[in-house]
């Protein structure tokens, strides 16, 4: 099974936010400070593979917003509009020239201007 490399971004970034927890708690941890600037690499590498920057901005959904989701079933995008969110990672979408419903990950969402060419 291919791996998704925005769900390892996500996965990255919420490995991180776990250490630097940890790091509160000791932060002259030489083992943790080390696996920070790791995944810091990490996580700088996948936005760059993926085409983003850290400097690019995060956009802020809300329902009724149009996009490009991606479909669970051939992983292509096509436009849609957010219907309702499901926790802080995902949400349900309407593919507007289908007329079907499927849940995706808020993380995949572009905006309707997107360069799916780069």
């Amino acid at each position: 099974m291919a791996e998704d490399p925005q769900l390892d971004l996500l996965n990255h970034k919420l490995q991180l936010q776990q250490v630097e927890a940890a790091l509160e708690l000791n932060p002259n941890n030489e083992e943790l400070l080390q696996l920070k600037r790791d995944l810091e690499e990490v996580i700088k590498l996948s936005l760059e593979l993926l085409g983003r920057t850290s400097d690019t901005p995060e956009i802020s959904w809300n329902v009724g917003d149009q996009c490009m989701a991606m479909c669970s079933r051939d992983k292509l995008y096509y436009r849609a509009t957010i219907l309702e969110f499901l926790g802080d990672v995902s949400c349900v979408v309407n593919f507007d020239m289908y007329d079907t419903t499927d849940v995706c990950q808020v993380c995949t969402l572009r905006s309707l201007h997107y360069n799916f060419m780069c």
